[in-house]
C-alpha cells in the first residue's frame, strides 16, 4: 500500500455553489452529487489523493450552506473542513485553505485541487503528482501546474502553452510555461488546439512559500489581509476574517494570479488519463463513457425522467437512485 507523504498538505476547493448545473442537480452543488457507484465527486477526489496526503493534512474549503451535505465527511474524518465566510473568488478561497499549512513551522509542499473533477486513471494521476512533488522538492521556488491533453477547441477552459523547445528531453516531465490564456475566444482556442497547448486543470503543486510569494507580487492587498489574520490567535483570526471577507476583492486564482506570473511550470496529462472538469452535462456524460472504455468497471447511466436533460447521470448526495 502506498504511504502518504508526511510533509505534504492538500487544499481541496469545495466551496462552489454549482450554479452552472443547477438545472440538472436541482441546486445541489456538483461536488456533492452521488455517482452511480455511491461516491460523490468530493469523496472521489479525497480518495484519489489519500495515498499521497495524510487526512490530517488535507484541508477542504467549504461554505456554511453546504452543511447538509457534509455529515458523512465529518464522521469519516478524511479531511479537515474549513468554512469560508463567503465566496470572494478562488484566489481568496485558495489562501483561506492554505492557512493551516502556513501555520506549520516548516515550508510544506501543497497539492491544490478542485473537488469536482473526473479522473479515470487514478493510478497515473497519483504517479504524476508524486513526480511533481519530487520536482518541487528539488527547487522550492518551482510552481507546477497540471494540464490535460485537449480533445477539442474548448473556449470554456483555460489553456497553457508549454515551452517544449527549451528543455527537450528534460527528465522531470515538467516544462516551462510559455503563455497562459484564460477562457480564450473560439478562434484562439482553435489555434491553441493546433499547437502543443493543454487545458488548465487548476491542479497545482508548490511550496507554500512559493504560492505566498506569488500572492505578494500579484495580489498584495489580499495577501496583506491574510497575513494580518495569521498573526492573531485562532478565535480573533476567525472573527477578523469574518469581518473582512465580504469586503475582499473578487479575484480569480487563474486569471488574476497565474496569468500574470512568470516562471511557472506545467506537467502534461495524456488524454488517456481521462480528466474532465465535468462542468456541463455533456462533459459529465463523456467522462462516464470514457470510464467504461478504459475498463474501470461498468457504470450505469440511468434513463432521465421525462422533461429533464438527457445527459443526467447522477443523483444528489443522500438520495437513492
Amino acid at each position: 500500500m502506498e504511504r502518504a507523504l508526511s510533509m505534504v498538505w492538500a487544499t481541496v476547493l469545495a466551496g462552489g455553489s454549482g450554479r452552472r448545473l443547477a438545472e440538472v442537480t436541482g441546486g445541489v452543488p456538483k461536488q456533492y452529487w452521488r455517482l452511480a457507484r455511491g461516491c460523490t465527486l468530493l469523496e472521489n477526489t479525497l480518495g484519489r489523493i489519500a495515498p499521497v496526503v495524510p487526512p490530517a493534512q488535507t484541508v477542504v474549503v467549504v461554505d456554511r450552506t453546504h452543511e447538509p451535505y457534509l455529515e458523512d465527511l465529518k464522521r469519516s474524518r478524511r479531511a479537515q473542513l474549513v468554512y469560508q465566510p463567503c465566496d470572494r473568488g478562488t484566489a481568496a478561497g485558495v489562501l483561506f485553505g492554505l492557512m493551516p499549512a502556513l501555520e506549520s513551522a516548516s515550508d510544506p509542499v501543497v497539492l491544490l485541487t478542485p473537488s469536482d473533477h473526473g479522473v479515470v486513471d487514478t493510478c497515473e494521476f497519483r504517479s504524476t503528482i508524486r513526480d511533481a512533488l519530487a520536482c518541487v522538492a528539488s527547487d522550492c521556488r518551482r510552481i507546477v501546474l497540471f494540464g490535460a491533453e485537449p480533445s477539442e477547441a474548448n473556449a470554456d477552459y483555460g489553456w497553457i502553452s508549454p515551452d517544449v523547445a527549451s528543455l527537450e528531453g528534460d527528465t522531470s516531465g515538467c516544462w516551462p510555461v510559455a503563455s497562459f490564456v484564460e477562457k480564450p475566444t473560439p478562434e484562439l482556442a482553435e489555434k491553441l488546439l493546433a499547437t502543443s497547448a493543454v487545458w488548465n486543470t487548476m491542479v497545482v503543486v508548490a511550496h507554500t512559500s512559493a504560492l505566498v510569494d506569488l500572492y505578494r507580487r500579484h495580489l498584495p492587498d489580499l495577501m496583506s489581509v491574510f497575513r494580518r489574520a495569521q498573526c492573531m490567535p485562532s478565535d480573533a483570526c476567525g472573527a477578523f476574517l469574518g469581518q473582512q471577507y465580504p469586503d475582499l476583492p473578487m479575484v480569480d486564482f487563474c486569471r488574476d494570479l497565474l496569468m500574470p506570473a512568470e516562471g511557472l511550470w506545467v506537467r502534461m496529462w495524456p488524454a488517456a488519463l481521462g480528466w474532465s472538469d465535468l462542468g456541463t452535462p455533456a462533459r459529465f456524460r463523456r467522462w462516464i463513457v470514457n470510464a467504461q472504455r478504459l475498463e474501470r468497471g461498468p457504470v450505469r447511466i440511468p434513463a432521465p425522467p421525462a422533461g429533464t436533460d438527457a445527459r443526467i447521470i447522477a443523483t444528489p448526495a443522500g438520495v437513492t437512485s
